[in-house]
């Protein structure tokens, strides 16, 4: 199955899940309000620490590990790649406990971090059961299995919140239901593509495996901590409702940069392979994965700004009026987070996760820093700056390192496109904007100069961007 193909089914059965994410997003903030919505991405911001220690790059190292070996090394590098996971399924487990022990929640928290945390366990093990699925471009099976997954878990808490009247604890009931359906499917697919896989379980294995996956474990840590420390800020120095409108926006960049990430994904296999045996098409083929990604990273800001503020209050409810400038002004946030998936995927591809977690990591810290400083003076605005600032950090770094192996002239080139298109298309906006023209038309504008900002520096690129890729000299 083609890279284009996967791409197309991860990413439609992805947002399609996610739009039934959202929708259940909506229906809690319509019939909770903000302090809900915090409530449930408080509790989901817990349960994902769980998924974290529970794969710790398990899933990335595997599948380009997994993707590079003979047929014959396999069955044995993912038992005993299983058989490690089964140790940090455990330590999840215990971490779990142990933080609901020192911060004491209410019950219904207790309740929502729970059956939260058995589904994001649940998705750490079957992200490990996919790989063979996976490195096989086999990617229709994941795709349906998790939508399937979010679709029990939906149906179930749209059910108890709008029919039964459940409060949000118990809606969400439906959540190990439906990481059990998932688990039974992911283990249907791993006989079907390794039927010969037995999970091993020994302390050489867990120290072999542990001694190479620190650096993907750590990159998990830390952006998992870059993306929910705003959230957690919030909810414990602002309020639940400073929270959920946080979170809002958070989700909105989520499910807009969803097809960039599986784009990624699709093509991990077959970029992880070319780096190590045709690095002039590994860079040709880079490249052009970084402009299509960053050019949909530059339209999902436009939407950002255009199309989802006008849509708040409709959708969510009269308690977020108000919350529209806090969510264009996030639009800087996805512009620099797009650009950070983008090159997060290629350093994977190209060896270096060791150093991807390192600039990881220092923007988590940084984030972190920035968050204590300035959420409690500026409150959803502080967070929103802090983001935005660790990740242009990242970006930093990773152009820095990615410079032999992509060549630097190519990925300045395209980051310039990306700010000269996405320059031009602020422009137009902001031109018709003082001309008094409807904020439709702006949106128009934007769009149109955007898209003929896009074409001309796709040529430009092209026509100048031969010799770059073609630079020698051997990588460090």
């Amino acid at each position: 199955m083609s890279t284009g193909r996967n791409a197309l089914w991860l990413t439609g059965c992805r947002l399609t899940g996610d739009v039934l994410n959202l929708l259940l997003f909506v229906l809690i903030s319509r019939t909770f309000g903000p302090a809900g919505a915090g409530e449930y991405s408080y509790g989901f911001a817990v349960a994902t620490f769980a998924f974290v220690i529970g794969c710790l790059g398990i899933e990335e190292y595997g599948l380009r590990q997994y993707s590079r070996m003979d047929e014959d090394a396999r069955p044995g590098f993912l038992g005993e790649l299983l058989g490690t996971q089964v140790l940090m399924v455990g330590l999840a487990v215990l971490t779990l406990v142990v933080y609901i022990a020192v911060t004491a929640p209410t019950p219904a928290t207790l309740l929502m971090v729970c059956v939260l945390g058995a589904y994001q366990i649940t998705a750490s093990i079957v992200a490990t059961l996919f790989i063979p699925a996976m490195a096989a471009q086999r990617m229709l099976w994941p795709a349906l299995a998790e939508l399937g997954a979010r679709s029990i878990a939906f149906a179930i808490a749209g059910y108890a919140i709008s029919v039964a009247h459940a409060s949000l604890a118990h809606a969400l009931l439906g959540y190990p239901v439906a990481a059990a359906v998932w688990l039974t499917i992911a283990l249907t697919a791993l006989r079907r593509f390794a039927p010969h896989v037995k999970v091993r379980i020994s302390a050489g294995g867990a120290r072999r495996i542990a001694g190479i996956i620190w650096s993907f474990a750590l990159l998990e840590v830390f952006a998992q901590l870059f993306s929910r420390i705003g959230v957690i800020s919030l909810s414990l120095g602002v309020g639940d409702a400073a929270a959920g409108i946080f979170a809002t926006g958070l989700r909105l960049i989520e499910v807009a940069l969803m097809p960039l990430s599986f784009l990624g994904v699709a093509s991990y296999p077959r970029l992880s392979r070319l780096f190590s045996t045709d690095l002039q098409a590994f860079r040709r083929s880079a490249v052009d994965l970084a402009w299509l990604m960053m050019l949909g990273g530059g339209l999902a800001a436009w939407g950002l700004y255009f199309v989802a503020p006008p849509l708040l209050v409709p959708i969510l409810g009269e308690r977020f009026a108000g919350a529209e400038p806090w969510i264009q002004s996030m639009v800087v946030f996805a512009l620099v987070q797009a650009v950070e998936v983008c090159l997060g995927r290629i350093m994977l591809c190209a060896d270096r996760q060791i150093s991807n977690a390192a600039f990881v990591a220092v923007g988590a810290v940084l984030s972190l820093l920035l968050n204590i400083w300035w959420v409690p003076r500026f409150g959803v605005s502080g967070a929103i700056y802090a983001g935005a600032a660790a990740y242009f950090v990242i970006d930093v770094l990773c152009v820095a390192s990615l410079r032999r192996a992509m060549t630097l002239a190519a990925l300045l080139r395209v980051i310039g496109s990306l700010i000269v298109t996405v320059a031009a298309a602020a422009a137009a906006g902001a031109l018709a904007a003082r001309w008094d023209i409807s904020a439709a038309v702006q949106a128009v504008a934007a769009l149109a100069v955007f898209a003929g900002a896009g074409a001309l520096a796709h040529r430009f690129r092209h026509s100048a961007g031969g010799a770059a890729l073609a630079a020698p000299g051997g990588l460090p």
